[in-house]
């Protein structure tokens, strides 16, 4: 049996999507469809969820070829920018609880640009053309769909356009409505200057007793959404200086920089939608300390401690990569002598 992998986002699935799955079902044996970017926060670039995903692609398949919807197959992948080797495992491991070891697969799809190298990442099993050139794109779909622009509805199947209003009347839609609205005023604002604009950002991850601190965001870019406290460094001031300031102002938690652990550059091009964002993590351990009380300020809804073993269930939750980041520093962190300054 020979089984077809075709890797996306689908946010959301549009007619050359469809094409590609029904070509695929047409010559393989079987087709799973990896569903990427899971277990996101809903943004304008990642609206719907891994389930809503799903259900919108089976709903037009079976519209058009319901006979095909028995040899289809979905997995769901959360994003891994730092880590791509452990993300390409991932993927191997959830295609191959479905055909078993050993199995004959190929990665099927269209390569479209320098974003599709993980057509090719995947060793022993080739990439195969779908055959399905199109100009179509679930950006310039999102982008029309957010903007009032109906030009949309005839970029996707009739199945994912009736999903599609019936979301576009729920209080989750004006949330990100309103939030790609801010974003399209920052984007016009940089097209102002004669060269790309670079942002830095600080952010603190604090550790405590096996809890990691947490803010709850209040702003109108992902409001709701938790997060590690931190924000734009300003010109007068280092990296560690802004995480500090950072943290003060939106947790009332002030620490001295002897408490700093470890710091890491979180660089990946596309980690937030407000533009082009280099965020230094910093990582204070207090280690055997308790948790010092916290309160949310500023932009910070609430602010408050999480265990750090239910962190892997809340992983939806997390704004941008800053779930990533606590991941990143954790697997790397190592016993931390305790400073003679202490938190307070």
């Amino acid at each position: 049996m020979k089984t077809a992998v075709f890797i996306g986002r689908f946010q959301p699935p549009h007619r050359a999507h469809l094409e590609t799955i029904q070509r695929a079902l047409a010559r393989y044996n079987r087709l799973v469809v990896v569903l990427g970017s899971a277990l996101c926060y809903p943004t304008p670039k990642n609206p719907f969820s891994a389930e809503a995903r799903e259900a919108m692609i089976r709903a037009a398949l079976r519209e058009e070829n319901p006979e095909l919807e028995a040899r289809l197959h979905f997995v769901a992948v959360p994003d891994d920018f730092y880590d791509d080797p452990r993300w390409f495992r991932s993927v191997r491991a959830a295609i191959e609880a479905i055909t078993g070891p050993g199995a004959q697969v190929v990665i099927t799809g269209y390569h479209k640009d320098q974003s599709s190298y993980y057509l090719h990442g995947f060793g022993d099993w080739p990439f195969e053309p779908s055959g399905v050139v199109s100009p179509l794109s679930a950006t310039a779909v999102r982008q029309r769909y957010f903007d009032g622009d109906e030009a949309w509805k005839a970029m996707v199947p009739e199945a994912v356009r009736h999903y599609l209003e019936q979301f576009a009347q729920s209080p989750e839609y004006t949330r990100l409505q309103a939030e790609w609205r801010t974003i399209q005023h920052y984007r016009a604002l940089e097209k102002r200057y004669p060269y790309p604009i670079l942002h830095v950002a600080a952010d603190a991850t604090v550790l405590a007793q096996g809890q990691v601190l947490l803010v709850e965001r209040a702003g109108a870019l992902s409001r709701g959404a938790w997060a590690l406290p931190g924000g734009y460094v300003e010109p007068q001031e280092t990296l560690l200086e802004a995480a500090l300031r950072e943290l003060r102002e939106e947790t009332g938690l002030e620490l001295a920089p002897a408490w700093l652990h470890a710091t890491k550059a979180f660089d990946y091009p596309d980690r937030s939608l407000r533009g082009r964002v280099i965020s230094f993590g910093h990582l204070f351990d207090l280690g055997p300390t308790p948790p010092p009380p916290v309160q949310g300020r500023d932009d910070a809804g609430r602010a408050f401690w999480l265990p750090l073993d239910e962190l892997p269930q809340h992983q939806a939750r997390f704004f941008e990569d800053h779930y990533q980041q606590i991941r990143w520093f954790l697997e790397r962190k190592e016993p931390l002598c305790n400073p003679s300054t202490p938190a307070t």
